[in-house]
């Protein structure tokens, strides 16, 4: 968040650690709550897109991860799209990660406050450097 303007980010890799695509999102006003759910939803969508229909996914909030789980927890302005990216044949598995683990997420979402909507890098952006490896 900067002031109260949202953005969020997210990374791809395989179960070697290996750099598959990245994305990052401008949302404008919002809470970050809503923000971390647009996140997954991204996800969803940018794994879709791709082919990847097994994913598994690491958050730091809490709050969000319990959402996955309790549908009817997800902000009622997000459940239609949240409820159409779960139809995109993705299997998610989802896990709790501390924040000094979600480094790069973190990164992502703050270049996400200098675009116009969502992005997607197909390569390793140089801001993520050595938190990546």
């Amino acid at each position: 968040m900067v002031g109260n303007h949202a953005a969020c980010g997210g990374l791809f890799r395989d179960h070697l650690g290996t750099f598959f695509g990245a994305f990052i999102c401008n949302l404008g006003p919002d809470t970050v709550f809503s923000s971390e759910i647009q996140g997954y939803i991204f996800a969803l969508e940018f794994a879709a897109q791709n082919g990847w229909y097994n994913i598994w996914l690491e958050s730091d909030s809490a709050s969000a991860l319990t959402a996955i789980k309790n549908h009817a927890l997800v902000p009622v302005t997000l459940r239609n799209r949240w409820h159409n990216a779960c139809r995109l044949g993705v299997q998610m598995i989802s896990s709790h990660i501390y924040r000094e683990g979600n480094v790069c997420a973190d990164r992502l979402a703050n270049m996400g406050h200098s675009v116009q909507g969502g992005v997607w890098l197909s390569s390793l952006p140089p801001a993520l450097g050595s938190d990546f490896f």
